[in-house]
């Protein structure tokens, strides 16, 4: 008896968890349409665009078109970017740490991040800034192909030696980075980089978001379906 009460007690915990961060996710959805750098509007306004262009009955007559252009077209793209982004990276750093079965295994650990980091930096430094996404990803592909192979150099594969071997890639593939910036870069080359590896939303238009959307979502249902036969193989070693 007292465990089912304690059973309950923690869904009920965990249903007040749920319904808090879902109205914080709300909330900060509209916070970061309304504040922004040129100006800051009315929290009432932003309501009153968003849900008018979603379909609702209200009138925004007495609002700019520059207004509703910048809340619309720009701050509420970026948001839902931002978020898409933050459930992929979510989705991987998960699926990693229970690949590895280590909680502190996360992309610079195992060098994924540095090689990323390589290959769009050796795009830039080549001049082919439209292949920067394609730079990053075979970067990031070969960091881990190589971390895996050192990994298994012994015969088998532990989670201590691919920590140590993204260490070691990471390391290489950091020095590959500099020494290329240092002997090919220029002022507008190293402020790509710069910009590239903090990040940025800008210039996101409703049309950037299907492709992530579609990305993100189809790895979702991918590994949602692999979580039993993930399971089957930890339990059969």
């Amino acid at each position: 008896m007292l465990s089912k009460f304690s059973g309950s007690h923690q869904n009920l915990r965990y249903f007040f968890l749920l319904a808090f961060l879902l109205g914080a996710f709300g909330d900060f959805s509209v916070s970061g349409s309304f504040y922004g750098v040129l100006f800051k509007l009315a929290l009432s306004d932003t309501y009153r665009i968003i849900l008018s262009q979603l379909g609702a009955p209200f009138e925004i007559g007495d609002i700019s078109k520059s207004t509703l252009a910048i809340v619309w077209n720009m701050r509420l793209p970026r948001v839902f970017l931002a978020l898409i982004v933050g459930a992929g990276l979510s989705m991987c750093g998960s699926v990693m740490q229970s690949t590895v079965n280590n909680p502190i295994a996360e992309p610079y650990v195992l060098g994924i991040s540095a090689g990323a980091t390589f290959g769009a930096t050796l795009s830039i430094i080549l001049g082919f800034k439209v292949m920067i996404g394609l730079g990053s990803f075979l970067g990031a592909i070969l960091a881990t192909v190589a971390v895996l192979l050192i990994a298994s150099m012994q015969g088998r594969m532990t989670t201590s030696s691919l920590i140590l071997s993204g260490t070691v890639v990471n390391a290489l593939f950091l020095a590959f980075s500099n020494f290329i910036i240092s002997i090919g870069a220029n002022a507008d080359s190293v402020m790509t980089i710069k910009f590239w590896t903090m990040g940025s939303l800008a210039g996101t238009s409703w049309g950037h978001l299907t492709l992530p959307t579609i990305i993100v979502g189809i790895a979702f249902l991918f590994f949602s379906t692999q979580y039993r036969v993930f399971n089957a193989m930890m339990m059969g070693r």
